[in-house]
């Protein structure tokens, strides 16, 4: 076995082992997804037992990040929040889980009157060295969907 296929039977490993990792990692994003959704589903399913008229739903869509130099928050979105059913979600045009947990919650009885999306500040961080103001910010958060469900039977 010449250098060359060694080389590609090491890429060919760690490909694999790489593989195995996010499989791994992927599954437990995905069980913490379905425990979060399944509890909102929950209290939606009580809300409309108690004959509630309303029913409001704060999912974290994503974490965001970043470094200004104008000492403005600066947003990294980091990619896509967790997704279940990778494989199934990752092409473009495919619903993300979040309108799969809508449709949950509307399969309860309730009908989407609002959504609205604000990014909820967690931290903030100065370091000096910018551009024009003479220090860098970061700012720490998260962004958090607000879905407001009116009783829809």
């Amino acid at each position: 076995m010449g250098m060359q296929e060694r080389w590609q039977s090491r890429q060919g490993e760690l490909t694999a082992k790489n593989e195995a990792r996010d499989a791994k990692d992927l599954q437990r994003r995905e069980a913490v997804v379905e425990a979060a959704e399944s509890a909102i589903v929950a209290a939606a399913a009580d809300a409309f037992g108690r004959g509630d008229g309303w029913f409001e739903a704060e999912v974290e869509q994503r974490g965001t990040s970043g470094w200004s130099v104008y000492g403005l928050a600066a947003v990294d979105f980091g990619g896509p929040a967790p997704t279940r059913g990778e494989a199934a979600r990752s092409r473009p045009g495919r619903a993300s889980p979040r309108s799969d947990l809508l449709s949950r919650i509307e399969d309860e009885g309730w009908s989407l009157h609002t959504a609205q999306y604000v990014h909820v500040h967690l931290s903030e961080e100065s370091r000096p060295g910018g551009l024009l103001s003479g220090e860098r910010v970061t700012v720490k958060g998260k962004i958090v969907g607000v879905y407001l469900f009116r009783r829809a039977r």
